[in-house]
């Protein structure tokens, strides 16, 4: 496991990591009683292109390829502090 990330996340976008893998597994934890949405992929225009979830407490999410990890709070009651942890890698190979 590579480690965590740790960061203060409001209503904007908030970035988190990049990501260069055939797959990566990560889990994020937000409070039990606030909603945040984690989004992944490309960042253009001010958010991120691929996937977007909502979520509470903790959420498994799996990447694939190149992109990077955004989150932000989604309930309007101002900032709270998010958790990333990364799980397993597939990592690219390289001839």
């Amino acid at each position: 496991m590579a480690g965590e990330t740790v960061k203060s996340v409001g209503d904007d976008w908030t970035w988190f990591t990049e990501y260069v893998y055939l797959y990566s597994t990560w889990t994020l934890n937000c409070p039990p009683d606030r909603r945040c949405q984690v989004g992944m992929g490309v960042m253009a225009f001010g958010e991120p292109r691929g996937e977007k979830i909502r979520f509470s407490g903790s959420q498994k999410i799996v990447t694939v390829g190149i992109g990077s990890i955004h989150v932000r709070v989604d309930d309007g009651k101002g900032p709270c502090n998010v958790r990333l942890d990364q799980g397993d890698v597939g990592l690219i190979p390289i001839l």
